[in-house]
């Protein structure tokens, strides 16, 4: 994932796998830790509207005892690291940042994260991924000139944020199964990782290991024993551990299993929902980024998983695709900014022609030109799906990605906070 502009494949779903609908949510994300609970019917709106006023003035909130009874560390108010002495108050919205070279729309990431949006918010700035041997390595900023690491963009990325975590890629089954399956790798990961993050006073660290659907059971034993591992690391040194984690609708869609990576010890789980078009059956039109009734039924299932809200985070998309129409799915290109999409032919800010090619099932914007289809979530399109999580009772909201996509308008963040 860091070391190209696009995403590739973030979440297939299995075959298999029986979904409604086709969309799909990526891009940074909105969630904070809320108090409130779901109460009678009677009054579930009014403490749903009450959870969203302290997600988006980022009040805080206690965090319920986990497994290991332990407190959780807590963003500092001036955009610090954990302070292991107070309870947890995680932020309302998060957003991914990934590395790129110059000229490439993920290099406006800052001057949009700059802008005050995620002052009360998360940031994850993908500092790290996995080699080929399974080493870890440092995405610095002499390699990566927009967004990689150095202790200045760490700084800036702290100054503009509540809390923030260093995100580790890994797109490749091969490169995830050399890591997880070796004792010795594991060791030397959990240890950099720790170290960095407790050194550049961030909150932790996001592991964003993918390509699910080729994993086997071993792998799955070594992934766990590898979150175990760096879960306790980390929270010795007062830190916290996100998880990313593939779409499911139900027991067995994956070998990768909700329960079981919770109970490693995982601070909270990162469900990317988004990626159905990767499933469309070959020769029709691809489906949709995150179709409602798609995500209704993934978070759902994830809900019956991890019950408990401030442990569960749900990715929503802000990007778009493009895709040989009818479709191929191994020819989308992925993740592609709206920045790009606007450059495509046939592209039009026309509110009549936006309207007409808008797609009612999933908010996104689609139309075909010369063979190719184009599909992209504007902000009338987030919007949409921030409101469908809403319904759902979501209050952690992970969105991919920053740089040259859109965001919330004011007006939905108006009436999320009513």
């Amino acid at each position: 994932m860091a070391a190209r502009a696009t995403r590739s494949h973030p979440t297939r779903i299995h075959p298999l796998a029986t979904f409604g609908g086709g969309s799909a949510i990526m891009v940074l994300v909105y969630w904070n830790t809320l108090i409130c609970r779901k109460g009678p019917m009677a009054r579930a709106g009014m403490l749903l509207a009450t959870a969203l006023v302290v997600a988006l003035t980022g009040c805080s909130a206690g965090h319920p005892a986990r497994d290991s009874d332990r407190s959780s560390p807590r963003p500092s108010s001036s955009g610090g690291g954990a302070n292991p002495a107070e309870p947890s108050a995680l932020p309302g919205l998060e957003a991914w940042v990934y590395p790129g070279s110059t000229g490439e729309d993920t290099c406006g990431a800052a001057a949009e994260y700059r802008d005050g949006r995620l002052r009360r918010g998360v940031l994850k700035p993908q500092y790290w991924d996995v080699d080929s041997s399974g080493a870890l390595k440092l995405l610095d900023s002499g390699l990566h000139p927009c967004n990689g690491f150095s202790e200045a963009n760490a700084a800036d990325i702290k100054g503009h944020s509540a809390a923030q975590y260093t995100t580790v890629s890994a797109m490749d089954r091969s490169a995830i199964a050399a890591l997880v399956s070796d004792p010795a790798r594991r060791t030397a990961a959990v240890g950099s990782l720790t170290e960095l993050a407790k050194r550049i006073g961030f909150t932790g660290v996001d592991i964003d290991f993918e390509d699910f659907w080729a994993w086997t059971p071993d792998d799955e034993r070594g992934y766990e024993a590898f979150l175990t591992e760096l879960a306790g690391s980390l929270h010795r040194a007062g830190l916290k551990l996100q998880v990313d984690a593939p779409v499911e609708t139900h027991d067995g869609d994956s070998v990768f299993s909700y329960a079981a990576v919770m109970r490693t010890g995982v601070d909270q789980l990162v469900v990317m929902d988004y990626g159905r078009q990767f499933n469309t059956p070959e020769g029709e039109r691809c489906w949709a980024v995150s179709p409602h009734s798609w995500v209704r039924e993934a978070v759902t299932y994830a809900q019956s998983q991890v019950p408990d809200k401030d442990r569960l985070v749900i990715g929503l998309p802000s990007y778009g695709f493009t895709a040989p129409d009818p479709c191929v799915p191994d020819k989308v290109k992925d993740s592609v900014p709206l920045a790009t999409i606007r450059r495509a032919p046939g592209y039009s800010d026309d509110r009549g022609t936006t309207a007409a090619r808008r797609d009612a099932a999933s908010g996104e914007v689609r139309w075909t030109a010369g063979g190719t289809l184009y599909d992209y979530t504007d902000q009338q399109g987030m919007d949409a799906k921030l409101a469908v999580l809403q319904q759902l009772g979501v209050t952690h909201v992970s969105v991919w990605t920053l740089g040259g996509n859109p965001w919330f308008s004011a007006g939905a963040l108006r009436r999320a906070a009513r």
